[in-house]
């Protein structure tokens, strides 16, 4: 690879440098936070920042676009430090902006676990001015397709208007949840009773006694749990997974991180996990819970994975992905009562297996259910989608981006996390070259940094990358990079 190191003739002194347009292809947190950094700091080096949203409302995306009010962040206020250089920031408003005299439950002895819609309005409140100025434009289309054109990204949407960038961003977020494959061949009918959790009216036409069956059983399966009891549901509810684990619960007491996991030693997920294993049980000597070990393991969980060879990396996905998820993903407070309330009651329980077919029967629907050892029938009135969302092969989801992989600027990372990029979010290239004008932000990042899930880490990359991106806005010399052929 050869490195050319020369003077951009546009940033002569005798000629006023011309600011940089970026398009933001995404408007949940991740775009937003990623357009109100950089109005922020550019106002001499961003001339204009775009962002294709459909939804009505920057800062939202499909986590925080909810009017479901009973559904709730699983983490507390106080460590929702969305806002870089202001960490407080959405506690300070909840307390503020009276949402708490209208959400009393939001308060917990765990901490603040505020409505999800919250921290939407949140969000939509710190985009407002500079929507309001200009500063930043909303474009509510999708994406159709992107290319090159004249050394610029060139944006189309689904209306065929087309817009040019300097900088474009990939911030597109989650993929649509996985699906089990024996849905695919369902008649219409039958496929008529099966939906994902996050559909438009899913929960409309549920009986209060009607049986349910819910695949998956993370977070998002007790958010599903949480609205069927708040819509006063009575019935019998089964969540089904692979695993059959169900995230922890919080620890109250407020409690700080504990333990070092800063050791260049941890090159192997034997290693890891013998290390938290192990501080984990130096932790209840002491009397701290568990859970301070998982906040200490998340504020070095990407340097841990970024030091991990490939075949580790795979090994952890492999052995120790859900593990890790059910101790770090944590459920509210909230959830956890309407969980151990069903548990208690008999109304709800939770089963190992996998969903291998289904069947109609009148108005029911018979679903088998294959464990390790054996196999069941559940009769049930609906089937909600409630499993995690599907990254493999995240460059087939949306049309553009099948589209910028055709054409050699985007890949699918090897290991079904999202899309390959480098540690400074630049996209690499199907040749594995980074790409200085072509970033990947949020969720799709996952390969370069393992966790990038949570808002404070998406957060901090935002705030990185949009320093960076203004560096290389105001340098007066760029660096090209040749791939040499094969």
């Amino acid at each position: 690879m050869l490195k050319i190191r020369m003077s951009s003739p546009r940033l002569q002194a005798q000629t006023t440098r011309p600011a940089s347009r970026v398009v933001i292809i995404g408007g949940g947190y991740t775009g937003a936070i990623i357009a109100k950094l950089l109005v922020e700091r550019g106002l001499r080096d961003i001339e204009e920042v775009t962002v294709f949203e459909p939804r009505e409302q920057l800062g939202c995306g499909l986590a925080y676009d909810v009017e479901n009010i009973d559904v709730r962040l699983n983490v507390a206020a106080h460590r929702m430090r969305a806002i870089p250089g202001s960490p407080a920031a959405f506690l300070d408003w909840l307390q503020t902006s009276g949402t708490l005299t209208v959400d009393p439950e939001a308060v917990t002895p765990e901490g603040i676990f505020a409505r999800r819609s919250d921290f939407g309005r949140f969000m939509q409140e710190q985009l407002a001015p500079h929507l309001d100025s200009g500063a930043i434009r909303h474009l509510r289309q999708t994406v159709r397709s992107v290319d090159r054109q004249n050394e610029h990204w060139r944006v189309t949407d689904s209306s065929g208007t087309a817009i040019s960038a300097d900088i474009l961003i990939i911030a597109t977020g989650h993929p649509p949840l996985s699906r089990p494959p024996v849905i695919d061949n369902l008649d219409p009918l039958t496929a008529s009773r099966i939906a994902d959790v996050f559909a438009p009216n899913v929960f409309d036409g549920i009986g209060k006694s009607d049986p349910i069956l819910i695949v998956g059983s993370g977070l998002t399966a007790l958010d599903a749990l949480s609205r069927l009891d708040a819509l006063g549901h009575n019935g019998e509810i089964t969540l089904l997974s692979r695993s059959g684990l169900m995230p922890r619960p919080h620890a109250g007491g407020g409690f700080s991180p504990f333990g070092d996991f800063r050791s260049a030693e941890l090159t192997s997920a034997r290693k890891l996990l013998a290390k938290v294993r192990a501080t984990i049980a130096d932790a209840e000597t002491q009397g701290i819970p568990w859970q301070s070990v998982f906040d200490a393991l998340r504020q070095h969980a990407q340097e841990i994975w970024q030091g991990l060879p490939m075949p580790e990396r795979q090994k952890f996905l492999r052995r120790l992905r859900r593990w890790y998820d059910v101790h770090r993903y944590r459920m509210p407070p909230q959830a956890a009562l309407t969980l151990e309330k069903g548990l208690n009651m008999g109304r709800v329980t939770v089963e190992r297996g996998e969903l291998v077919s289904i069947t109609r029967d009148g108005k029911d629907l018979l679903a088998w259910i294959e464990t390790r050892n054996s196999g069941s029938e559940l009769r049930c009135r609906r089937i909600l989608l409630a499993t995690g969302p599907e990254f493999r092969d995240y460059a087939d989801h949306q049309r553009f981006l099948l589209g910028m992989h055709r054409d050699g600027f985007i890949q699918s990372a090897p290991l079904g996390l999202g899309l390959s990029c480098d540690t400074g979010g630049r996209a690499l290239s199907i040749a594995g070259t980074p790409n200085a004008t072509l970033f990947v932000a949020g969720p799709p990042a996952r390969p370069a940094f393992g966790e990038l899930t949570g808002v404070p880490e998406i957060a901090n990359q935002a705030a990185r990358m949009v320093d960076q991106i203004i560096g290389c806005c105001a340098r007066e010399t760029r660096t090209i990079i040749v791939s040499p052929s094969v």
